[in-house]
């Protein structure tokens, strides 16, 4: 909120007062301030500006509640007052009221069609919800009117972020910056996308400018703490994580995202007591209710089942707490094996997530996906063969072990990560972030052999030199992101050297296991039985058709023959990794790392069979999807 001047005048003595206090207000003497408003009140109590500038004076002392009321009263007694609409509807939005937030915006609008900053405020009420898609539409016509415009930039940013481009929100954020290199929004808003393509140490840098700005800020703490644990620095995210939680008094997020992590390094009984001590003071919060389920630490209870039922039913919330409440109640059904309720379970949360990620314009597109297969296979795999041969960096460093979700790529990954000479780095964007920077620089160049070679191979070099910082002298690095099966045309041109392994399961538990389970970004396909069936056709189909190669060193591993000969196999994984047999290596669920997926549970437990033939306990409902499965197109 910013303090603006008076926009009216009414008796003498309270605008004196008003200037007096705006004067205050403009060099941070916030209580000094507020004391002249609350003068100027006494002297006339409908003074429409003593109250918005009183409004936005306790919202910056943290009083939002009075903010919310002082400036309610403002826009009552001075219903054409602009300012006054744009600072309530701030201050509904941190008080979490954001349809009220919306519809104050949308006042403001009735009163000035062409105002930018009211464009741009409802474009960043949306930007992080359903209507994210609605929210680009508002920072465009906010931009149209002042392109320079942070708040309509950040939303933009946001609003890409939410609907899976991040290199769209990576410019619209770094245009921001450009306009305003100490809005912190922004810096707060790149970061969070690099972070999570793979730039953590960039992002940690902008999250700690960040912080010189807003000292001590707890949300800014936690995510720098999130940077820290990509970079793999433990107990720098360990530190950061307790502060936060300290300087935020124990807020739910800060206690949630510190569980997070805990369980994450397989503390477990600790990360328990976190969660349930975000539930003691939010009993409804999602999150939390998911992890507890999905660590067998959620009580079994008619009072539970009634709790998750009336969370998922509550139509009133518009976020991911009904569907996380939808699957944590379909796996408490699963395992006290009914599974016919299950499945019903599994099927309302998958379609409420679904409604929810269209809403946002996220959409699953066969004919897209077919289409970029096809490709790679008639002509960019032969060209990035034959035309990339100067792109490589020759290092045997990296390892990417690739395949469906669900398919044991996890299991595969810490089998590696428990010999002394192998470090699993877990699931990395550096591929992907690399196909879509190339693709950009390559932009209306048809063939590889017109591509950059210097530029491609100068990001080989970093990538190879990423993964060394990451391993810390280790001969070997893993990528455990199972989709770079997708771009082993990629990896194979970028590193020559690398090693691949392709984990496969039996496509009916695949299928069964990605639609029951809760992922959190992507893997649009897994909310339809049918889209997943599919999806996973086109692995198998591409997976076949990188093994056929010879410009990619493949060791295909299948679940099932793992679990059952966990020595034989572990054994020839290493061996494939060129390493020594350690015996560690079979003892995996005892190594203590970072393992950040939703397998970080089930990979801590020895191998077990019992997930195999999963997808018979709900067979009869599954007959669409088999039939996908045995297709021949």
């Amino acid at each position: 909120m910013r303090p603006q001047g008076p926009a009216t005048t009414n008796t003498a003595s309270a605008d004196r007062l008003v200037i007096e206090g705006l004067e205050a207000h403009r060099v941070g003497r916030l209580d000094e301030a507020a004391r002249f408003y609350a003068e100027a009140l006494k002297a006339n109590p409908n003074h429409p500006d003593a109250l918005n500038l009183g409004g936005a004076a306790a919202f910056a002392r943290g009083r939002t509640s009075e903010a919310i009321s002082l400036i309610s009263k403002a826009v009552k007694v001075a219903p054409q007052y602009l300012d006054a609409y744009l600072n309530l509807a701030e201050a509904l939005e941190a008080a979490g009221r954001m349809a009220d937030a919306v519809a104050t915006c949308k006042q403001a609008l009735a009163i000035a069609p062409d105002h930018a900053e009211a464009y741009a405020r409802l474009a960043w009420l949306t930007a992080n919800t359903p209507a994210s898609g609605l929210a680009l539409a508002y920072s465009r016509v906010a931009l149209a009117l002042e392109p320079r415009s942070v708040e309509a930039l950040c939303a933009k940013g946001a609003a890409f972020w939410r609907l899976a481009s991040a290199s769209d929100a990576e410019d619209a954020y770094r245009a921001a910056l450009d306009a305003d290199p100490e809005d912190v929004r922004s810096l707060v808003g790149l970061a969070g996308v690099l972070c999570e393509t793979d730039r953590a140490a960039e992002a940690g840098d902008l999250y700690r400018r960040a912080l010189a700005l807003r000292a001590d800020d707890p949300a800014i703490i936690s995510a720098l703490a999130r940077a820290a644990e990509v970079e793999r620095d433990l107990e720098e995210a360990m530190a950061l994580h307790d502060r936060a939680v300290e300087l935020s008094g124990g807020s739910p997020e800060t206690l949630y995202n510190r569980a997070r992590f805990i369980r994450d390094l397989a503390r477990f009984d600790e990360a328990e007591a976190l969660f349930r001590q975000v539930l003691a003071a939010h009993p409804d919060h999602g999150p939390s209710l998911y992890a507890l389920g999905r660590m067998g630490r959620l009580e079994k209870t008619p009072i539970r089942r009634k709790q998750l039922s009336r969370v998922i039913s509550d139509r009133a919330d518009q976020g991911h707490n009904p569907v996380l409440a939808g699957f944590t109640l379909a796996d408490m059904l699963a395992s006290e094996g009914d599974y016919d309720g299950a499945f019903a379970r599994y099927a309302e949360a998958n379609a409420l997530y679904a409604r929810l990620r269209q809403a946002g314009g996220q959409t699953f597109n066969r004919v897209e996906l077919r289409e970029s297969f096809d490709l790679v296979i008639s002509r960019l795999a032969r060209e990035y063969a034959e035309d990339a041969k100067t792109w490589g960096n020759p290092s045997d460093l990296p390892v990417f072990v690739v395949g469906m979700p669900r398919s044991g790529t996890t299991l595969v990954e810490q089998i590696c990560a428990s010999h002394s000479q192998v470090f699993g780095a877990g699931e990395l964007r550096r591929i992907q972030t690399t196909a879509r920077v190339l693709a950009k620089r390559n932009e209306g160049l048809d063939y590889v052999r017109d591509w950059d070679a210097a530029f491609a191979r100068s990001h080989a070099d970093a990538i190879v030199a990423e993964f060394a910082d990451l391993g810390q002298g280790a001969r070997r690095v893993i990528d455990k992101s199972p989709l770079n099966v997708m771009r082993l045309g990629l990896v194979g041109a970028l590193f020559p050297n690398a090693r691949v392994i392709w984990c496969r399961r039996d496509p009916r538990d695949v299928v069964v296991s990605n639609h029951t389970m809760y992922f959190g970004q992507g893997n649009l396909y897994s909310t339809s039985l049918d889209d997943c069936a599919y999806f996973v056709r086109q692995i198998d189909r591409i997976g076949e058709f990188w093994l056929r190669q010879n410009n990619v060193k493949i060791l295909p591993i299948v679940y099932e023959d793992l679990v059952a000969d966990i020595e034989g196999h572990s054994r020839e994984i290493i061996d494939f990794l060129g390493l020594q047999w350690e015996p560690a290596c079979l003892e995996y669920y005892k190594t203590d790392r970072l393992v950040d997926t939703p397998s970080s549970w089930q990979v801590r437990q020895p191998a077990y069979s019992g997930s195999i033939g999963r997808w018979r306990r709900y067979e009869k409902h599954l007959g669409p999807m088999l039939e996908t499965l045995a297709a021949d197109d």
